[in-house]
């Protein structure tokens, strides 16, 4: 299904970039099959019978030329469940931010059709400040072959050194993506290294939660599909006051009287022994 073998220099790369990316990881079988469940979850067939948390583009509805967006399919279909919910992006996202276990607080199906319009610069954890501790790692597959022309994840080298700042800005389809980033760059007199992450399908990027990232204009005639974890600590928790971000969609899954994240809403994909 996938492959991955981390070493001591994919590590100390992850920790100086702040990302790794590798060109093998889904195996081709299957990425024709994940590919063929897209369509059907945006037409809103849910195999399990179960909506996913967030729907933010639909058939004869939405414009064309915009990116499409699922959060958490893995409620509505078993094959993408079983990529995202995978023991080995646990065990992954855990040895790369040196936790002692990983748990999923968010997928995403992600498919940038030809002129799909930009997504703006930003950081995952900065929408995460209802858990503690607020930080992320993120797993992002592609089930296409990226590049710069088919609007493609980019990466600022570094930036997850740079600390965690408060969501700004247009999220979906801003007319300058990279705004956001610009004004903090020269607020804080920092250069920019932007890298491309450019790999066939089934190519990985894993991101550090504070990596500052964006997309362009998919210029290509070529459509850009993608699925993606977002994984957390096994043992982070509700914070108890904080409301902000994804709060407002997430934060209903909290049980009365306990700051745990439900295995059955966050599931739990790899602990330590």
């Amino acid at each position: 299904m996938i492959n991955l073998e981390l070493d001591h220099t994919l590590i100390n790369n992850f920790d100086r970039d702040g990302f790794i990316i590798l060109e093998k990881f889904i195996e081709k079988d299957f990425i024709k099959n994940l590919k063929e469940r897209f369509e059907p979850l945006f037409r809103g067939k849910f195999e399990t019978g179960i909506e996913p948390d967030e729907w933010n583009w639909k058939f004869d509805k939405d414009p064309i030329d915009v990116t499409r967006q699922i959060c958490n399919g893995w409620k509505s279909d078993t094959l993408i469940k079983s990529f995202v919910c995978n023991e080995i992006i646990g065990k992954a996202c855990a040895e790369l931010m040196n936790w002692n276990g990983s748990k999923l607080i968010q997928d995403n199906v992600l498919w940038k059709p030809p002129g799909g319009k930009t997504l703006g610069y930003h950081q995952d954890a900065a929408y995460d400040d209802w858990i503690i501790p607020q930080t992320m790692m993120t797993c992002w597959m592609s089930l296409d072959d990226t590049k710069k022309e088919t609007g493609t994840l980019e990466y600022v080298k570094g930036s997850h050194k740079w600390g965690l700042q408060p969501p700004r800005g247009e999220f979906h389809s801003p007319e300058d993506y990279r705004e956001q980033l610009k004004i903090f760059a020269k607020k804080n007199n920092k250069e920019l290294d932007i890298v491309y992450v450019e790999v066939p399908a089934g190519g990985v990027a894993f991101h550090h939660g504070y990596m500052w990232h964006g997309s362009g204009i998919n210029t290509s005639n070529k459509h850009r599909r993608a699925i993606v974890s977002h994984c957390v600590p096994s043992d982070a928790k509700f914070h108890p006051t904080n409301n902000g971000g994804t709060a407002k969609t997430y934060k209903k899954y909290k049980i009365e009287n306990s700051d745990q994240l439900p295995d059955e809403f966050f599931p739990l994909l790899w602990k330590r022994d």
